[in-house]
């Protein structure tokens, strides 16, 4: 029993849908921007990937006016891929055998922000009463049921950078349970607000600027000028079914999520990551074996690369730890460097690309790469896509704060 992808949907820098952000990774384009959103100068990291993403034209006003952006880009995405799918919950999958899982980060700060300032300025009368629905974690999961009427199984994930990664798994395990036969799953993260963005400076995440590179050269993952992460807003959803079912219904299949793995450093300061790389080597030859293969049948790997020195190293560590000598010969990018850390949907926009790449036999290469970081010992794609022949699998890492590992598998 396998479980397979028939549909992707997307709001990310690169614009909406899965082929523009396709087409910015293959070609390497930078589309990091300093902050318009709101006032950033004060802050040590004005730079982010910004999607340009008017929800009043896409979604009923009154939905947009009760609900956080968060929220807008998630329905939005999972419109996409519930259409690229050619699945109507009710008529193509029942409703009580459907189900969403969502990773997140931040919540919804830029609506909380907005009406805690009526607060302190208007008083309590003059606060939304959507205050305490719109902002917390799981409020794109709810109105993702809510739009498309989806009543079954329902779950957000909050693992910090990995959270993505952890719904894709819950996904894949509702469906090979028996609890769905379709699942809904990604992840989406709207940080761009005053506060949103303090939490990621306050977690010493981000990069730091230098007076001499410019605003899209600021994130650079495995450089030995990487200082930290450009975070970026965005939603991207997978429509995952189990193989069987895809086919009975005529689905057109991307790919398959053939293996995961998962683990805690469990390593103090509770902050960092273990300096090994061992316990996230484990996670990466779980999601292998998981899928029957080793890494001598890897085609690449789509790295967390969160640019911050002690991550990417580890990071490289644990290729080797996981993998030994067939580490040499992996082709390795990170092509979030081009449109920014996409928190809660980084792993649902890798592995989306993991398959694009494999369909197109085009590796993406890691944008900002000059120099190799010391103790980075790895085949990096840089400067341009690289072809490969025979692509058949890729493995995607994702961690988070304290060491929470989440590796995925895809399968062309």
């Amino acid at each position: 029993m396998s479980v397979v992808i028939t549909g992707i949907g997307a709001v990310t820098p690169a614009g909406t849908g899965m082929e523009p952000l396709w087409r910015s990774a293959r070609d390497g384009v930078a589309r990091l921007t300093t902050i318009d959103r709101f006032d950033a100068s004060e802050y040590a990291c004005p730079v982010a990937g910004q999607a340009d993403f008017d929800a009043r034209a896409e979604l009923p006003s009154r939905f947009v006016k009760r609900t956080d952006r968060f929220t807008h880009l998630a329905v939005h995405a999972v419109r996409q891929a519930l259409s690229e799918a050619g699945v109507r919950v009710g008529e193509d999958v029942a409703p009580e055998r459907t189900g969403v899982m969502v990773g997140n980060v931040l919540g919804g700060w830029e609506f909380a922000e907005r009406e805690l300032r009526k607060l302190w300025t208007d008083g309590p009368r003059a606060v939304s009463p959507y205050q305490a629905t719109a902002w917390f974690p799981a409020a794109p999961q709810g109105n993702i049921c809510i739009d498309q009427g989806i009543k079954g199984p329902a779950r957000t994930f909050v693992a910090d950078r990995a959270s993505g990664a952890y719904a894709l798994i819950g996904g894949a395990e509702a469906l090979l349970r028996g609890r769905a036969d379709v699942v809904l799953a990604g992840g989406v993260e709207a940080p761009l607000s005053p506060y949103g963005w303090l939490c990621l400076e306050t977690s010493g995440l981000n990069a730091k600027p230098r007076a001499s590179l410019a605003p899209h050269e600021l994130y650079r993952p495995f450089d030995a000028g990487h200082t930290g992460s450009v975070f970026a807003e965005g939603s991207v959803f997978l429509v995952l079914e189990r193989r069987e079912h895809a086919e009975r219904r005529g689905a057109v299949i991307h790919g398959e999520l053939a293996g995961w793995g998962v683990s805690s450093d469990g390593y103090m300061p509770y902050y960092t990551v273990e300096p090994t790389g061992q316990v996230l080597g484990r996670a990466m030859r779980a999601a292998t074996e998981r899928a029957g293969i080793t890494g001598e049948q890897l085609g690449a790997v789509l790295g967390h690369g969160s640019a911050i020195p002690f991550e990417d190293v580890t990071e490289a560590y644990a290729l080797r730890e996981a993998f030994g000598d067939a580490a040499d010969q992996l082709p390795f990018t990170v092509p979030k460097s081009g449109f920014g850390h996409l928190l809660g949907a980084a792993a649902p926009a890798d592995a989306a690309l993991a398959l694009y790449g494999m369909r197109d036999g085009l590796v993406p290469p890691t944008v900002n790469l000059d120099r190799p970081a010391p103790g980075v010992d790895l085949d990096l794609v840089r400067d341009t896509a690289r072809p490969v022949r025979d692509w058949e699998h890729t493995l995607v890492v994702s961690r988070g704060l304290g060491g929470v590992n989440a590796c995925l598998l895809l399968r062309r």
